[in-house]
């Protein structure tokens, strides 16, 4: 793992890790996952039963230049007009609209929606990765109002 995805992966687990009811843990099959400390409301649709999935809110996945980011919260809990802004402020990042192939080179990112539960994937490579600041006050609120969504 390179230095920069070293570092962006402290930072963005220190976000994480500060915020009230969830925590990062690392899976059986070593994925960093962002858990809550209730089921979300969504884990009776899940797959697995297993204590990790029915409180799973998303995973955190380091790769050798790149950090992905794919976090799940109630359907319509947040106005997806506004996501764009904190998850894209530098307008850098590609959009892929849900079922569409992603860039294997580029850093991207996308929104998906459906009754059950809605995503924000994103996924930073190089130069995006490097600058991208985990630490803005907007980012952090975005982040902290999806890990209370099961309050």
């Amino acid at each position: 793992m390179d230095g920069v995805v070293e570092q962006k992966l402290k930072e963005i687990r220190e976000v994480f890790e500060n915020l009230p009811n969830c925590k990062v843990e690392t899976s059986v099959d070593n994925q960093l996952v962002i858990t809550g400390d209730k089921p979300v409301s969504w884990s009776e649709s899940l797959e697995n039963q297993d204590a990790e999935t029915t409180h799973k809110i998303g995973t955190i996945k380091p790769h050798k230049s790149s950090l992905g980011l794919y976090i799940d919260f109630p359907h319509g809990y947040i106005d997806d007009s506004k996501l764009e802004n904190i998850i894209n402020p530098e307008g850098t990042l590609m959009y892929y609209p849900p079922g569409t192939k992603t860039s294997t080179v580029k850093s991207w990112w996308r929104f998906r929606s459906d009754e059950k539960f809605d995503s924000i994937h994103l996924v930073l490579r190089k130069i995006e990765l490097a600058y991208y600041n985990f630490k803005r006050e907007d980012w952090i609120e975005l982040m902290r109002e999806i890990t209370e969504a099961n309050k």
